[in-house]
């Protein structure tokens, strides 16, 4: 588990990530977007999907990608299904017909959240000195559960780990609690709360505490 001064410090690099990823979300939506300051927690996998089920209201939606360097593992941008269309209607050109729009949106969401996630874990890789290489985004619908299934396809190796964490294994996720909002230049203006969710190998979370440490420990000097 996370001491209170390495969830600071966490909480800390990942409004660093987010403030980029709002950024890069800015340009592909051609407006204002604002990611709220993110609170983290590090919790059991087997836990994950029950909370994201009690906090965004299934059906959801997730964008999966796996990762390897530092956070070896998955990382999954996840939304209520119910706010995604409108992320999807302000990415897409105003003279897309309405009929194409739910054709698009896989591959629009995947989009999105490759923005959001590359954005956010490359700043924070550079302020760790440490490398994060991401795979390319799966979209995923249904519960928390099956939301989470993603991570069997884009990462097997960890997804069995987290599967098998009540056996020893120490596989651990870490949770970060965002709320997009968007101010376009049409004036649509739209809401969402989310979840980024980062499920590391037991070794990545391990090494992830060391890292941190070293972080506070230059912050400190």
């Amino acid at each position: 588990m996370l001491s209170e001064l390495e969830r600071d410090a966490l909480a800390e690099l990942g409004n660093i990530g987010i403030g980029k990823a709002s950024t890069a979300l800015g340009r592909m939506l051609g407006g204002l977007v604002t990611l709220s300051v993110p609170s983290v927690e590090m919790v059991p996998p087997d836990e994950v999907a029950g909370l994201l089920d009690r906090a965004l209201t299934p059906p959801l939606v997730g964008v999966s990608e796996r990762l390897d360097g530092l956070f070896a593992g998955c990382a999954l941008l996840v939304f209520p299904q119910a706010g995604s269309l409108p992320l999807v209607r302000a990415a897409l050109p105003p003279d897309v017909p309405a009929d194409d729009v739910p054709e698009l949106e896989d591959e629009v969401l995947a989009e999105l959240g490759n923005v959001v996630l590359n954005s956010a874990l490359a700043l924070v890789a550079n302020l760790l000195g440490e490398p994060v290489d991401t795979g390319l985004p799966v979209v995923i619908r249904g519960s928390g559960a099956e939301v989470l299934g993603g991570c069997a396809v884009v990462a097997p190796a960890i997804a069995a780990e987290a599967g098998a964490a009540q056996s020893g294994l120490g596989a651990a996720a870490l949770l970060f609690h965002i709320d997009l909002h968007t101010n376009l230049p049409g004036g649509d203006g739209v809401g969402v709360g989310g979840r980024v969710v980062l499920l590391l190998d037991s070794g990545s979370a391990g090494a992830l505490q060391a890292t941190l440490g070293r972080y506070i420990g230059r912050m400190v000097a």
